[in-house]
């Protein structure tokens, strides 16, 4: 006799549904994809999550929300510079394009005021033309070079708790070491470009040098918006990323 559970059929799982990003939106302007991308809304939980974020746990979390929330490549392979504006566009998607008051003031003429902030007010920095990808330093070696990725971080974060790299890391030299994919031709991980100048191969001229052109390029969001004074001055008030704006009152 055929159970009576055979008879139940399951229900059909539809795929979440996903919208086309704009890639010339992101701070990158998409110059560093060649696939498409794709996003769909986060669920009260990931909002729930992003809403507790706190100094420690605000990489881990932003990532998780972009791996629930991106679709169409590897998050390991995202921009760093390109993160925070995927997280307010994510939260910007989920609710539909709903503002938040967020509150300014001119320090041209003092007035204060409250605005309504939407994505479209996010103060960002966009990157206008592509990073030049070899650099010639003063000592005369040439540097092969990309913007970081999420996966870039995550090596970063890996060496500092490896005991067996011994002296302490100096995180900043290591953020822009990972910039760096290859010395002379040689490919490299991010810590052998790190050594490259804790160890005096690069010179403090070297140093500068390759600063001053990661800068040329450079491009990412702030935590603020921007809007414009009725004297005509910019205003740059914060957009706070915590439980008011990830769990807005609706």
């Amino acid at each position: 006799m055929q159970s009576i559970r055979d008879n139940i059929k399951a229900p059909v799982q539809k795929a979440p549904s996903t919208i086309l990003i704009n890639k010339d939106l992101l701070p990158s302007r998409g110059r560093y994809y060649s696939q498409d991308l794709y996003a769909k809304k986060l669920s009260a939980i990931e909002m729930k999550n992003l809403s507790k974020i706190t100094v420690k746990t605000i990489n881990q979390t932003f990532n998780r929300a972009l791996a629930a929330g991106i679709q169409g490549i590897d998050i390991d392979n995202i921009k760093l510079n390109d993160r925070l504006w995927l997280v307010y566009y994510l939260r910007d998607l989920t609710y539909d394009g709903i503002s938040m008051k967020v509150f300014g003031e001119c320090k041209k003429c003092g007035s204060v005021k409250w605005y309504d902030y939407t994505l479209k007010d996010l103060d960002v920095l966009y990157a206008d033309k592509e990073l030049e990808k070899e650099l010639t330093l003063v000592n005369g070696d040439v540097l092969t070079l990309d913007f970081p990725t999420i996966g870039d971080e995550r090596e970063i974060e890996a060496t500092k708790m490896n005991p067996a790299y011994g002296a302490e890391i100096d995180t900043d030299v290591m953020t822009v070491a990972s910039h760096i994919k290859a010395i002379n031709g040689k490919p490299c991980i991010t810590y052998e470009a790190y050594t490259y100048f804790a160890d005096g191969k690069g010179s403090a001229q070297d140093y500068a040098r390759l600063m001053s052109h990661l800068k040329k390029f450079a491009f990412g969001a702030r935590a603020n918006a921007k809007f414009k004074c009725k004297c005509g001055a910019e205003i740059f008030p914060e957009v706070p990323l915590g439980s008011d704006f990830f769990l807005p009152e609706i």
